[in-house]
């Protein structure tokens, strides 16, 4: 339970909090309201030690005015600003470790730096490259750090000459068969049959993690639903496009949309009719044309939902792990942009254009 008595605060001579009264039994929520300026971030980082209190701030019977910030935190209190901001001095990887601290009286947290790093694409990075006729050198620079016990693997995959390869060096691991089905079953040099293979194995693992207890499982479980709706539906998208009705194995169960129902889709107008009457459909509509469909505007609407939806999950839970997956998501995008940004200016297209790649 906390409990404040008499709160007062000062910035400078400046009297910010007079006498504040407030107590908060276990498992209660309280919100502070009041407009800009009355003291609603004052009387949190008060309670918190970041400004001097005057008066009494007692946490489960313990008084901790006059405690420093630390102390007040390594009580069980913790406070979240509104601002989503990294720490400047520390690198990617630090900040993403502070986001698998756990607390002292806790297990140990569900998420580990290498799981964060697993959500980066280093396999569609290595099947590029190899594609592309890279050396191990490049390669090595295209992958995100990888734990010590990977590195034979990966030693493996950087000595492949095609891509071919490089699926045979993955046999034994979880990502050998799509692969290698993905591989017998495309009909040209193309690779979105392998990369969507990889997506299926990324989402499934996620869908198949969830966790199973704890706050934050029903935000979780909205992410992952989001995130699985909008790979499905960009992938019947691309296949629809072209006038492939196969491969449907590659969708993922576990999202808001019935599988079944995506599957039974032959065209592309089978598709966007059964997502009629779903928020998807709204965000499809604007690029339906008379007799064709917009694919890039559709996937970059998709993109966008899903950027500025996790945005709004991170603030909504700040104390969950949608903040670390938002800033993983933030970075793949600023990846996604520079590659868009380079490559339109290769292709000597106009800003305006290469504007409209670009997800924000």
């Amino acid at each position: 339970m906390l409990e404040v008595t008499d709160l007062n605060a000062y910035y400078g001579k400046s009297h910010i909090l007079r006498g504040v009264n407030l107590k908060i039994e276990n498992g209660e929520i309280v919100s502070l309201l009041g407009r800009n300026g009355v003291g609603r971030s004052t009387t949190c980082k008060a309670i918190m030690g970041e400004v001097e209190p005057i008066g009494s701030v007692k946490f489960n019977g313990a008084e901790l005015a006059g405690k420093k910030a630390f102390e007040v935190a390594n009580a069980g209190l913790g406070y979240v600003p509104e601002n989503r901001d990294i720490f400047p001095g520390l690198t990617t990887r630090q900040n993403l470790e502070l986001g698998t601290k756990s607390r002292q009286d806790m297990t140990k947290s569900r998420w580990s730096i290498e799981d964060m790093f697993n959500l980066f694409e280093n396999l569609k990075n290595i099947v590029r490259g190899i594609n592309q006729s890279m050396d191990k050198q490049n390669l090595e620079r295209l992958v995100c750090p990888i734990n010590d016990s990977d590195k034979e693997l990966y030693n493996k995959l950087y000595d492949s000459k095609t891509v071919e390869d490089m699926i045979s060096s993955l046999e034994g691991t979880s990502y050998y068969n799509p692969l290698k089905k993905a591989l017998e079953a495309r009909n040209s040099d193309s690779l979105q049959p392998l990369e969507d293979a990889l997506d299926l194995i990324y989402y499934q693992n996620l869908v198949s993690n969830q966790p199973s207890g704890g706050a934050d499982v029903e935000v979780y479980r909205d992410f992952v639903q989001l995130k699985v709706d909008i790979a499905n539906i960009k992938t019947l998208l691309r296949m629809r496009h072209r006038g492939i009705s196969a491969h449907d194995e590659l969708l993922i169960g576990g999202g808001t949309l019935s599988t079944d129902l995506l599957s039974s889709t032959q065209s592309l107008d089978d598709l966007l009719t059964s997502l009629e009457g779903s928020k998807y459909f709204e965000l499809l509509e604007p690029h339906l044309k008379p007799d064709s469909i917009d694919l890039n505007s559709c996937v970059h609407s998709l993109d966008e939902y899903m950027a500025n939806k996790t945005k709004r999950f991170s603030y909504l839970y700040p104390l969950s792990v949608l903040p670390v997956l938002d800033y993983l998501l933030k970075k793949e995008r600023e990846v996604y942009n520079l590659r868009a940004i380079v490559r339109g200016k290769q292709a000597g297209l106009a800003n305006e254009i290469i504007e409209e790649l670009v997800v924000v």
